[in-house]
């Protein structure tokens, strides 16, 4: 997810490592991407799918805030035949997600004073302290 596609092509290189306990013996690690919909939906394309049916599946992503975009990626993995093994993440701010862990590499405990609110509970939101800038994983745009 979010463009994680070269980070997904390492650490599928480093799972398949000898050295690394695991159960594809024939060391097949597809990375592939959804597309979204207009309405926000996740799909495979038919050329995809068989990579992911009957399939364990690993979902990597950028983020893991409020979790919605993973679980709809755990609805779109399930939908076409996948099983969801885990999700991995950069940041984090969520311990779980869809009744997965997630395990990230950093979490709020790395960034000193960091706050997220949902928009209609923002202190500073309240307060009418504008935004400086939208964030995603594009970039970030200045207001």
């Amino acid at each position: 997810l979010d463009g994680t596609e070269v980070i997904g092509a390492f650490l599928a290189d480093e799972l398949s490592n000898s050295d690394f306990v695991n159960l594809n013996a024939h060391k097949s690690i597809y990375v592939v991407t959804p597309e979204t919909t207009n309405a926000g939906q996740l799909l495979f394309r038919d050329n995809i799918v068989p990579m992911i049916v009957g399939k364990n599946v690993l979902i990597l992503s950028v983020s893991v805030s409020s979790g919605k975009t993973v679980e709809s990626a755990i609805e779109a993995v399930s939908y076409y035949g996948g099983k969801v093994s885990g999700i991995a993440s950069i940041f984090s701010t969520a311990e779980n997600c869809g009744g997965f862990p997630v395990h990230s590499v950093f979490n709020p405990k790395d960034l000193q004073d960091y706050e997220n609110y949902p928009a209609r509970e923002c202190p500073l939101c309240k307060a009418g302290v504008k935004l400086d800038a939208l964030i995603n994983s594009h970039g970030f745009s200045k207001l």
